[in-house]
């Protein structure tokens, strides 16, 4: 089984040793029991995790030359920071199971290399019970199918047509040969001729107009598809980013081209090829029995070949599937972060890391295409040995009168069209086992529950929050990143959250804005718990300006009005006022109209923030999150913003390191290791010992 995300190898590892156990579990599942956070998992909650699924579980030391001795499957530690499971081992080293690459031999000097000696052995325990796969299924998109449902049967009806008007040919061939030609009946062919050609311009305008129908209904479905996978992309939990590539969420995306092209042709082909199979092989049969059955005696055979191939590669291709979505990864990350290659020369090292996933995508489909290579040259033997056989028969046949020449010629062309059908039923089938791999990709983001929210609409806010007891840890048995943070915050108040790196202050504004969850306590606004409220309706109410909020490749009137729906032109006038961003619009080329490029391409650091900030500003909001918002702002356009935010009588929670932005504020709280171990005003904590004299003293050093 891949892995669906880079850190989850161990879970990984886990579902493939539950399964050849005989019960199969899913990884979303998984990632729960295993307290799977950005940081991957342990072996100790492998363990746990094993034995709540009714394994014997444990950990043990072992030699490379021990691992003969291992109840297998096991899983072994690999290079400090990968799993992978051992299937078995001998003298001349290992067959391992590697999540991230799929089956593989490791000789003894790379067990002696990469193997640390901690390996994980499972049994069967008494309350270990069984359970089948459940089947990928294509029900989440019957709505598209259905809605596609004239479209395709005119496609079905359309491709019938076409197969019918191909075997005007074969009949016509028999006719002229056996009834025109031979007997020298030369009226009969300007009507054969007349058939012909009138076939053979329907096919022709079918085929046009079969071709503008189908580009219309995969458009369509495109639209429908990607619409609906984004949509619940976006709803999703802030954790579900985290522990995510963008670009392997962007290769995911290409697997809904798989499901439209089976959706949209491969599915309803089916039943027409498996029609047009069985009546090329009743015609085939009423030529010539035996032909017949020796032809589809040769197709069996191809079939069987076929299959046994598909599923030898289904593996591979899920390997090559996973390991495309880590190269997109590593690209997409290169092209987004240009800027920082070229100022500290780190380019070549990107370009080694791009081209090492590139190598590991090629390496994981080199096997696939060389067996399919092996296996389509038999096939195309076997072909060949069968086409001679039935010339030759054929033509002993026909030698020996009990076979005219119209039948033998018509029946080779039966031949060919029989194998067609065949060839795309096989190719249908390919389609539905590489199918299973695009669903599951796609469904362990479809099935990734969306963030919970609450069914009540928490009204026009009035900007109190108190926290009871809030703790956060990114995982079950991960280090907490906060702790008994308790707070009141009164409306309008300027709360500001100062420390060192990593204290916990920008999980805290994430909880606060209900991106993170968290594991400890509770959260209220205005009295109300954050869980009983929907979350929508509440940010509609909250402005927030995060360490890496984009800038979008649109207008800036469309950056501004984010979120904000029917925002009037005076609103996202003033609060680009009072974010010192309007000057700086109304002075570029378009003004309003003007567009801010990707990412912001087209502004300084100071300038993304400031409109950043008139974003959040847009909506008036009661309450303003600001995490590092005015960070790279000259310290009087900075105090000019907060001057401004103070006229706004929002209640703002503020980010900071700069300790000149947090001077004016009523209360500032000062964490450390994930705990409120100071809180006051500026003037009282500077004139006490503690944590936050020192950083002032640091500050001013």
């Amino acid at each position: 089984m891949p892995q669906m995300e880079a850190a989850e190898c161990g879970v990984a590892c886990l579902a493939m040793v539950l399964a050849a156990h005989g019960r199969h579990v899913g990884l979303a599942e998984l990632r729960e029991a295993c307290g799977v956070s950005r940081d991957g998992t342990s072996a100790l909650a492998i363990l746990r995790a094993g034995e709540r699924y009714g394994l014997e579980a444990a950990g043990v030391r072992a030699e490379p030359a021990d691992l003969r001795t291992l109840p297998t499957p096991a899983i072994l530690h690999w290079g400090f920071d990968h799993f992978v499971v051992l299937e078995r081992a001998g003298r001349r080293g290992a067959v391992l199971v590697d999540p991230a690459s799929g089956r593989r031999r490791a000789g003894p000097a790379e067990l002696d290399r990469a193997f640390t000696g901690a390996a994980l052995v499972f049994e069967p325990g008494p309350g270990f019970a069984r359970l089948r796969r459940p089947r990928p299924s294509l029900a989440r998109y019957r709505a598209v199918l259905r809605e596609s449902l004239p479209a395709l049967a005119f496609l079905l009806l359309a491709a019938a047509a076409l197969q019918v008007a191909g075997l005007v040919a074969p009949v016509s061939t028999r006719i002229l040969l056996d009834h025109v030609i031979l007997p020298r009946r030369e009226p009969w062919l300007w009507g054969l001729g007349a058939a012909l050609g009138a076939a053979g311009l329907a096919s022709v305008l079918l085929t046009c107009l079969q071709g503008r129908v189908a580009a219309t209904l995969h458009a369509r479905m495109d639209d429908a598809l990607m619409g609906a996978y984004l949509e619940h992309l976006l709803r999703l939990p802030w954790a579900f980013f985290a522990r995510r590539e963008p670009g392997d969420l962007l290769a995911r995306a290409g697997s809904l081209a798989a499901v439209r092209a089976f959706l949209g042709g491969s599915l309803a082909r089916v039943f027409l090829d498996g029609a047009l199979l069985a009546a090329y092989a009743g015609l085939m049969v009423a030529y010539h029995p035996r032909l017949g059955l020796l032809v589809m005696g040769l197709g069996a055979a191809q079939a069987a070949a076929s299959l046994l191939l598909r599923a030898r590669t289904r593996q591979m291709a899920a390997s090559e599937a996973a390991a495309a979505g880590r190269e997109a990864g590593a690209l997409l990350e290169a092209l987004t972060a240009f800027e920082t290659l070229k100022a500290t020369g780190g380019g070549p090292r990107m370009v080694l890391r791009w081209t090492h996933r590139m190598a590991a995508r090629v390496e994981a489909g080199l096997g696939r295409r060389r067996l399919e290579l092996a296996a389509g040259a038999a096939l195309d033997a076997l072909a060949g040995a069968g086409a001679a056989a039935v010339f030759l028969l054929g033509g002993r046949e026909v030698l020996a009168g009990r076979m005219t020449l119209g039948v033998f010629v018509a029946f080779l062309a039966l031949q060919g069209l029989f194998l067609a059908p065949l060839g795309a039923l096989l190719e249908a089938w390919g389609e539905v086992l590489q199918l299973g791999v695009h669903l599951r990709r796609l469904d362990d983001v479809l099935e990734t529950a969306p963030e919970p929210t609450g069914p009540r609409d928490p009204g026009r806010l009035k900007g109190a929050i108190r926290l009871r007891d809030v703790g956060f840890r990114h995982a079950a048995g991960a280090a907490p990143v906060l702790r008994g943070i308790s707070l009141d915050v009164r409306p309008g108040e300027k709360i500001a959250l100062v420390g060192p790196s990593g204290a916990g202050k920008s999980t805290l504004a994430r909880i606060l804005l209900g991106l993170q969850v968290p594991t400890e306590g509770s959260v209220h606004f205005d009295g109300v718990d954050l869980r009983e409220l929907d979350l929508a309706a509440l940010r509609r109410q909250m402005g927030a300006v995060l360490q890496d909020d984009t800038v979008f490749d649109d207008t800036f009137r469309a950056n501004v009005a984010l979120g904000v729906d029917g925002a009037a032109p005076e609103a996202l006038a003033r609060a680009a006022r009072l974010a010192c961003v309007e000057g700086v619009i109304l002075a570029r080329a378009g003004g309003w109209s003007g567009r801010a490029g990707e990412g912001g391409a087209a502004l300084s650091g100071g300038q993304r923030q400031r409109l950043c900030l008139a974003r959040a500003l847009a909506r008036e909001p009661a309450i303003l999150v600001l995490d590092e918002a005015t960070s790279s702002l000259d310290l009087a356009t900075e105090a000019e913003v907060h001057r401004n935010l103070a006229a706004l009588g929002c209640t703002r929670i503020l980010v900071a390191h700069r300790l000149a932005t947090v001077r004016d504020a009523d209360r500032i709280l000062v964490l450390a290791e994930g705990r409120i171990v100071q809180e006051g005003a500026y003037g009282d904590l500077e004139a006490r010992p503690g944590p936050f004299r020192d950083l002032v003293r640091a500050a001013h050093a």
